[in-house]
C-alpha cells in the first residue's frame, strides 16, 4: 500500500475516532439533562433563572400551605394556651346502647401504643407490630363526634360505625400533620412565614403566625408572598401563580363565624434559615448549570458528529486520495433489499445481545436509579452502530451508481422488460391487460371477503387498505399508459420528421424504455445512415457538377480554336470540293460540339443554382410570337406545321427574359428533333388559377418508350436509338431555368404523344 493509502486510512481512523468521542459526549449531555431535571421541564429550566420563578417553588409553596391550613384546623384541638394539651378530648364514642366512652389525647395515645402505631421522627404514623387484637379493632362502636373533625361526612349508615384501631389513626395523623407545621416553622427557624387572623376586635382574635408583625412587612418587600383578605375581591400576590384553595381553607377554618379574617403567606428568598426551601434553592441552582452543561455538550456532541458524518460520506469508498471513482466491498455487492433486511436481522441480535449481556454489565456498573434510562441508551447506541453500518454501505451503491441497479427489484424489473422487449405490442398489451383484470378481481374478491365479515377487527382497515392500493394501482397504470403513449408519439413524431427530410434528426433517448427504446435507437441508426447517404449523394453530385464545369471549360479554349480555323481555312476558296466537303463536316462537328459544351456547363449552373437572374415583367403572349417567328422557317425543313391558339390580350409574368428565351427554344428545338415529320406542333397559352401556362405538345417520330420523370434527367433521349442530335440536357436545363425562376415545369406521355407545359403567377391575376 502506498503513501497515499496509508494517509486516507488514517484520516478516515481519525475522523471516526473523533465520531465517537463527539457521541460520547452527546450521550453525557443527554445523561446530564435528564438526571438534572425534572420530568416534562423541558427547556423552561432554561427560562426559570432562580428558584422563586420555577415550578418546583410553586409546589412546595403550595404544599406548605395546604400543610399550613390543616395545623390550623388542628391547633384549638390540641393546645391549651399554646402549649400540648393531653387532656384534650379527642371523639366519642358508644357500644351498642350502653353509656357514652369520652377518649382523651393520652388515652389515645396509650391505646395506639399498644397497638404498635406511633409516630417516627418525620411525623409519620407508623406500625411495629404485625398482628392487631381483632377484638379491639372490630368496627362497632358508633360514633358520636370527633373533636378534629367538624364535618362528620356520614353518608351511609355504616360510617357512623368504626373501631377504636382506627379512630386512634386519625388522630396519629392529625398530630403528625400539627407536629410537622409546628416543628418545621415555629419551633425552628425557617423560611416560610405566615399570620392568619380571624376577628377584627382585640377580644375576639384569633392569630396564627410564627413571625412578627413588622418582620412580616420586611418580608413583603423582598420576598415571594400572597395575601387574602376578606374584605377584599382579589388576591395579593406577586408568585408565578396564585395558589389554589387558598380562599376555600380559609373560609373552612372559621370556626367561630367572624366577619373578618386575612391570611399572609410569604417565602423570605433570601434563605437566611436551613430549611426546605433554602435547600431546594441550592439544588436548583446546581441542578440548573448541570442542565446547561448538558445542554452544551448535547449541542457540541451534535455538531461533532454532523462535522465527522459529513467528511466519512464523502471519503467512504475511496481507497486513496487520488481515487477518482469509489469501490464496493464484499457486502456491497448483495442485493439493497437483501442487504437491508440482513441489517435489520443484525440489529435484533445485536439488540438481544444487549439485553442479555449488556444490561447484566450495565447493573455492575451504574446504579439502581440509572439503570432504566442506562438500558435505553444502551439500546439507542446499538441501533445508532447498525443503522450507521447500513447507510455507509447505501451511501457506497448510491456513488457508484448501484442503489437501484444492484437492487432484487431492478433485477426482476430487467428480467421482465428482457421477456417483453422482443415481443409484439399486441402481446405486451395482452398480457399486461390480463395482469391489470386479475389484480381488480383478486382486490375486489377481498374487498367483498371483508365486507363479509365487516364485524371483524381487521376487515375494516384491511378493505379500505385494498381500496387505496387498487387506486394506486389504477393511477400507475394510467401513468404507465400515458407515458407509453407519450414514448410511441415521440417515435412517431422522429418519423414523421425524418420521412419530411429531416434526416439529421436524433431521438433523445431519456425517457424511454422497453420496446420504445429499442425502435428509438433503430429510428436514430436510420436517420444517422440516411444523413450519410444523402451527404455522399450531395458530395457525388457536386463532384459531377465540377468535374462537368471543368471539362466544359477546358473543352472551350481548343474547341474555340478549331472553330477558328475551320472558319480561316474556309476563307481561302479552296476549290478541291472533297476538302470543302471535309470542311463542312467540321464546321458542323465542331458547332455541335460547341452546343453541347454550352449545353453541359448551363446544365451544371442551372442544376446548382450559381445562375444570376434579372428578374422583369414580360409578355408571355407576346414572347410565344417571338418564338413562333424565329422556328416557323425551321419547321418547315422538316414540314411541321406550327398551330398557335393564343389570346388576343397580354399576359405578364415575372421572369428573366433571357433564360426564359432558352427554355423556349429548348422546348421548341426538342419538337423539331422528335416531331413525326409533316404533322402539327400545337402551341397554346391560357391563364388558370391566377397562372400563365404555355403549352406544346406533338406526335413523337419514335416510340417514346421512356417516362415523363425520366424525359427531364439529364442525358435522357426520347430517341433511344440516338439517330438524331441532341445532348439529351435540353429538357434537364429547362426544366432547372423554369424552377430557378419561380415557374413549374411539366411533361406528359400518353402512347407517342408528347406535351409539355411551363407556368409562372400571372401579376395581372395577382393584382
Amino acid at each position: 500500500m502506498e503513501k497515499n493509502d496509508y494517509s486516507l486510512l488514517i484520516k478516515k481512523n481519525i475522523a471516526f475516532l473523533l465520531h465517537l468521542i463527539a457521541l460520547a459526549i452527546a450521550i453525557g449531555g443527554i445523561s446530564l439533562i435528564y438526571f438534572n431535571s425534572e420530568p416534562g421541564s423541558g427547556l423552561s429550566r432554561l427560562k426559570d433563572r432562580n428558584y422563586e420563578d420555577s415550578p418546583e417553588f410553586m409546589v412546595q409553596f403550595q404544599h406548605d400551605l395546604d400543610a399550613l391550613f390543616q395545623y390550623v384546623s388542628y391547633r384549638d384541638v390540641f393546645e391549651e394556651q399554646g402549649v400540648l394539651d393531653l387532656s384534650s378530648q379527642m371523639f366519642s364514642v358508644a357500644r351498642g346502647d350502653g353509656p357514652e366512652v369520652i377518649y382523651t389525647l393520652e388515652e389515645v395515645l396509650r391505646y395506639a401504643r399498644s397497638q404498635g402505631f406511633y409516630l417516627n421522627s418525620n411525623f409519620d404514623v407508623v406500625n411495629d407490630l404485625l398482628v392487631y387484637d381483632n377484638a379491639a379493632t372490630a368496627k362497632d362502636y358508633r360514633i358520636n363526634w370527633r373533636a378534629y373533625m367538624t364535618d362528620q361526612q356520614i353518608t351511609e349508615p355504616g360510617d357512623a360505625y368504626t373501631s377504636l384501631l382506627e379512630l386512634s389513626r386519625e388522630v396519629l395523623n392529625c398530630l403528625g400533620a400539627y407536629y410537622k407545621v409546628h416543628y418545621q416553622m415555629i419551633d425552628n427557624p425557617s423560611n416560610f412565614y405566615f399570620r392568619i387572623l380571624y376577628g377584627s376586635g382585640s377580644d375576639n382574635q384569633l392569630l396564627y403566625t410564627n413571625t412578627t408583625e413588622d418582620n412580616l412587612k420586611n418580608i413583603l418587600k423582598s420576598g415571594r408572598f400572597c395575601y387574602v383578605d376578606s374584605d377584599s375581591a382579589f388576591i395579593e400576590t406577586n408568585l408565578p401563580e396564585i395558589p389554589s384553595n387558598i380562599t376555600t381553607s380559609m373560609e373552612k377554618n372559621n370556626f367561630y363565624d367572624v366577619d373578618h379574617y386575612y391570611v399572609i403567606a410569604a417565602v423570605d428568598t433570601t434563605y437566611p434559615a436551613d430549611d426546605i426551601y433554602a435547600e431546594n434553592a441550592a439544588k436548583y441552582s446546581l441542578l440548573r448549570e448541570r442542565f446547561l452543561e448538558g445542554l452544551m455538550g448535547l449541542a457540541l456532541g451534535i455538531i461533532g458528529c454532523l462535522v465527522t458524518l459529513y467528511y466519512l460520506f464523502l471519503v467512504s469508498g475511496y481507497e486513496n486520495s487520488q481515487s477518482t471513482a469509489p469501490v464496493l466491498y464484499g457486502f456491497d455487492t448483495i442485493y439493497t433489499e437483501c442487504y437491508i433486511v440482513l441489517a435489520g436481522v443484525f440489529t435484533m441480535f445485536a439488540l438481544f445481545l444487549g439485553e442479555k449481556i449488556g444490561y447484566r454489565i450495565l447493573h455492575l456498573l451504574v446504579s439502581k436509579y440509572a439503570a432504566d434510562f442506562s438500558e435505553r441508551m444502551l439500546m439507542a447506541v446499538i441501533i445508532y452502530g447498525c443503522c450507521m453500518i447500513a447507510a455507509f454501505s447505501l451511501l457506497r451503491r448510491y456513488k457508484c451508481h448501484q442503489l437501484w441497479s444492484g437492487s432484487l427489484v431492478c433485477h426482476i424489473h430487467q428480467t421482465i422488460n428482457q421477456y417483453f422487449v422482443h415481443r409484439s405490442f399486441s402481446y405486451r398489451l395482452f398480457c399486461f391487460f390480463l395482469a391489470f383484470v386479475a389484480a381488480h378481481f383478486t382486490g375486489a374478491g377481498l374487498i367483498l371477503m371483508g365486507i363479509f365479515h365487516w364485524n371483524h377487527p381487521f376487515a375494516k382497515p384491511g378493505a379500505l387498505l385494498l381500496i387505496l392500493a387498487l387506486l394506486v394501482m389504477d393511477y400507475q397504470t394510467f401513468h404507465k399508459m400515458f407515458l407509453s403513449s407519450m414514448q410511441e408519439d415521440r417515435v412517431a413524431d422522429a418519423i414523421a420528421r425524418i420521412a419530411d427530410g429531416d434526416t439529421s434528426y436524433q431521438m433523445e433517448l431519456g425517457g424511454l424504455s422497453g420496446k420504445e427504446l429499442e425502435i428509438a435507437r433503430k429510428i436514430n441508426r436510420i436517420g444517422i445512415g440516411l444523413e450519410h447517404a444523402l451527404q455522399e449523394q450531395v458530395k457525388s453530385e457536386r463532384l459531377k457538377a465540377d468535374l462537368i464545369t471543368n471539362v466544359s471549360h477546358d473543352l472551350k479554349t481548343p474547341l474555340t480554336s478549331i472553330i477558328n480555323y475551320v472558319d480561316l481555312i474556309k476563307r481561302e476558296h479552296i476549290q478541291n470540293p472533297r476538302i470543302q466537303e471535309y470542311l463542312n463536316v467540321l464546321d458542323q462537328k465542331s458547332q455541335r460540339l460547341k452546343t453541347l459544351t454550352e449545353d453541359l456547363l448551363e446544365a451544371s449552373k442551372a442544376s446548382s443554382g450559381t445562375l444570376k437572374l434579372e428578374m422583369a415583367h414580360l409578355d408571355l403572349v407576346e414572347m410565344i410570337w417571338q418564338t413562333n417567328g424565329e422556328f416557323e422557317e425551321k419547321f418547315s425543313e422538316r414540314n411541321l406545321e406550327l398551330v398557335s391558339d393564343l389570346p388576343d390580350k397580354n399576359i405578364m409574368i415575372e421572369a428573366d427574359g433571357r433564360h426564359l428565351w432558352r427554355v423556349l427554344e429548348n422546348l421548341y428545338n426538342n419538337a423539331f428533333k422528335y416531331a413525326m415529320e409533316r404533322s402539327r406542333v400545337f402551341t397554346e397559352v391560357t391563364c388558370q388559377d391566377g397562372y400563365a401556362y404555355f403549352t406544346i405538345k406533338n406526335v413523337s417520330e419514335h416510340p417514346l418508350n421512356v417516362s415523363s420523370e425520366d424525359l427531364t434527367e439529364r442525358f435522357v433521349r426520347g430517341d433511344v436509338s440516338r439517330t438524331t442530335e441532341g445532348s439529351g440536357l435540353g429538357l434537364s436545363i429547362a426544366q432547372s431555368l423554369t424552377k430557378l425562376q419561380g415557374g413549374t415545369f411539366e411533361i406528359l406521355v400518353d402512347g407517342d404523344l408528347y406535351k409539355a407545359r411551363i407556368g409562372f403567377p400571372s401579376i395581372d391575376d395577382n393584382r
